[in-house]
């Protein structure tokens, strides 16, 4: 039985885009600056730099910190607590806790935006582990690393892991790490009919609780 779930974050537990998306946007302002692509929910996911220079259309570092510390401001001191669970994903969740399985989140957000949602939401017990995409920069730099360390960390063999995520790279990474990876419906990535991805966080619970 897989007795140690890892969850991503944003589109798996918590429908983050508006807050986000909003962010990008006012932070693109503060620097005169217009979308190089447009502003939706494909844009969740991956690291916050990235998406930046995504948006931006620009590698300039200079910038790139600058665009980066407007969005932090913005995000962490209010935009964030604006987030809200998807609909089941907290009984899931509780259930989940008091039939003893191990839960930890994965996620490429960061670390502190990351404990404010957990916080806002009653989840602080919920979760043994937290990891962010800067919880230990000198020691990963994608989500497969991060995976990794969480693993080494808790002692955790693979084969009694899995990982839950909305996108492809969330299974790319799992699957580097030899983690078995169960796609959702519900979040901002796309998956193929045949790759079965869970309906619902209740149909999640069932799935786990069967395996």
């Amino acid at each position: 039985m897989k007795r140690h779930v890892l969850f991503d974050f944003d589109g798996t537990l918590v429908d983050s885009a508006p807050a986000i998306l909003a962010c990008f946007a006012r932070a693109l302002k503060a620097h005169g600056l217009q979308a190089m692509c447009p502003i939706d929910a494909s844009l969740i996911g991956p690291p916050l730099r990235q998406t930046l220079a995504t948006l931006s259309g620009s590698s300039d570092a200079v910038l790139l910190d600058a665009l980066s510390a407007s969005f932090k401001d913005i995000y962490d001191a209010e935009a964030c607590l604006e987030t809200a669970a998807y609909v089941g994903c907290q009984a899931a969740l509780e259930q989940l806790h008091e039939q003893g399985f191990s839960l930890s989140i994965a996620t490429n957000k960061r670390l502190l935006p990351t404990q404010r949602i957990i916080a806002a939401l009653g989840w602080q017990g919920l979760f043994s582990e937290v990891y962010a995409s800067d919880s230990y920069p000198d020691r990963y730099s994608d989500k497969a690393g991060m995976i990794a360390a969480l693993l080494e960390d808790g002692g955790i063999a693979a084969q009694s892991a899995l990982y839950i995520g909305d996108t492809v790279a969330d299974g790319r990474a799992a699957a580097a790490n030899g983690v078995e990876f169960w796609p959702v419906a519900w979040g901002y990535g796309q998956f193929a009919s045949h790759e079965q991805p869970l309906p619902s966080p209740q149909k999640l619970l069932e799935r786990l609780v069967r395996a």
